[in-house]
């Protein structure tokens, strides 16, 4: 071990006759420990939000969409489309889609939701999005199926069949913006429904405001015929969508347009980054404080072993060797700081995301508790910040500890 080492080492584990020096150490090493810590929960928090909210909105919805005209046409052709679609490399599946706007009532509310209806063929809509692992009630298959009433099959938002008061095998009411013609005049079209599936998201916009019908019951709705109003992509690399959706744009044609959930969502996923980025930030400012505390420490240090670097230095020590004592003996502090903060910062994320300990209001926050995803990259930046604080809060001191002479550091006894 280098002596230099050693003296450090020394420094730090030896006692003192002056306790405040080993109480400020004490002090600068908890800093260091407490900002590596809140650092690394702040980043797993906001890490958490992003990911549990990206991977809701993935779920739900297509990778690429294929819409009709700029000015939102249906596609009357969408089996070709579907086809074309599938020959693009990256494409792994696609699906018809037609949406409809709607008012749903129920016996038990009256009063009605606003709801996205969604006609989807179920088979094809499980290989594009995650609808199929979204149901905790009913069979996603029971919409293509004849029910026991009669009445055709939909698929309610966990949130939504709440709202509404029914369950499986209870009756809805949808309410179309489209309305009929009759010797009476215009009135609105009322079409009625028996759920057979509840889907949950996890996504609260989603899980109180879509339902789920078939796909021939909304081109019947929507007066399509044969046609979608979209056709879904689902592609098998979130890293290369752009490039995909590119070739797709090529294959298609202009008739058509392509968008993909990146240029949707642009705005809302920049704002997460950007959250993250501030919090990072603001968090960051504990370990510079903690840096500031290793400086006082060691300037402490100093002018409590001014007798030491005298008779180092009569010895032969070198003044770059006397500055090595003090910067070695403040990165202990930083790495030992910052080994805890890591170790416990990440045990205390486990824990609160393991155990869901706080809970959110699903209809404010989207979700129903504060995830805390830890990434390896987020810990490491963390440690290699602290230590080079650590390192920096060092350079003053040690040099002004090197600066000392043999005769007039000895002079001081």
């Amino acid at each position: 071990m280098p002596y230099e080492l050693f003296i450090a080492f020394r420094y730090l584990t030896a006692r003192r006759k002056n306790v405040f020096i080993w109480v400020f150490s004490l002090i600068s090493l908890l800093g260091v420990t407490v900002g590596v810590m809140a650092l690394v929960v702040a980043l797993a928090l906001m890490t958490g939000f992003q990911e549990d909210i990206q991977d809701k909105i993935f779920g739900a919805n297509p990778h690429l969409t294929i819409r009709g005209g700029w000015g939102g046409s249906p596609i009357p052709n969408p089996e070709e489309v579907s086809r074309i679609a599938e020959e693009v490399p990256g494409v792994i599946a696609t699906a018809p889609v037609v949406h409809e706007q709607g008012l749903l009532v129920s016996e038990r509310n009256s009063t009605g939701y606003a709801v996205s209806v969604k006609g989807i063929s179920p088979r094809l809509e499980s290989l594009v999005t995650r609808i199929k692992e979204d149901i905790v009630a009913g069979n996603l298959d029971a919409l293509v199926e004849e029910t026991a009433s009669g009445r055709e099959g939909i698929i309610l938002g966990k949130d939504l069949a709440r709202n509404l008061g029914v369950w499986i095998g209870q009756r809805v009411n949808l309410l179309t913006a489209r309305p009929e013609v009759s010797p009476f005049g215009l009135h609105p079209r009322v079409v009625s429904f028996e759920v057979v599936g509840i889907a949950d998201s996890g996504f609260y916009d989603y899980d109180s405001g879509r339902c789920y019908i078939s796909l021939a019951a909304a081109r019947r709705l929507a007066a399509l015929g044969a046609g979608a109003t979209v056709v879904e992509v689902r592609v098998d690399s979130l890293r290369h969508l752009k490039e995909t959706g590119d070739r797709l744009q090529d294959r298609i044609g202009e008739s058509l347009f392509v968008t993909n959930i990146l240029e949707m969502n642009r705005i809302f996923f920049s704002a997460l980054k950007a959250e993250k980025l501030g919090m990072f930030l603001a968090i960051g400012l504990i370990v510079v404080v903690a840096g500031l505390n290793i400086i006082s420490t060691l300037i402490l240090m100093v002018l409590e072993k001014v007798k030491d670097i005298g008779t180092l230095m009569s010895l032969g020590a070198t003044a770059r060797s006397v500055m090595a004592i003090f910067i070695l003996q403040g990165v202990l502090i930083g790495i030992l700081g910052t080994l805890l903060g890591a170790v416990g910062g990440t045990t205390l994320c486990w824990f609160l995301d393991s155990y869901q300990v706080i809970n959110l209001r699903p209809e404010v926050y989207y979700i129903s508790y504060v995830p805390f995803k830890i990434r390896l990259g987020d810990v490491s930046v963390v440690m290699l910040v602290s230590i080079i604080v650590s390192f920096l809060a060092t350079i003053y001191p040690s040099w002004f500890a090197a600066r000392m002479r043999p005769v007039e550091a000895l002079r001081y006894e």
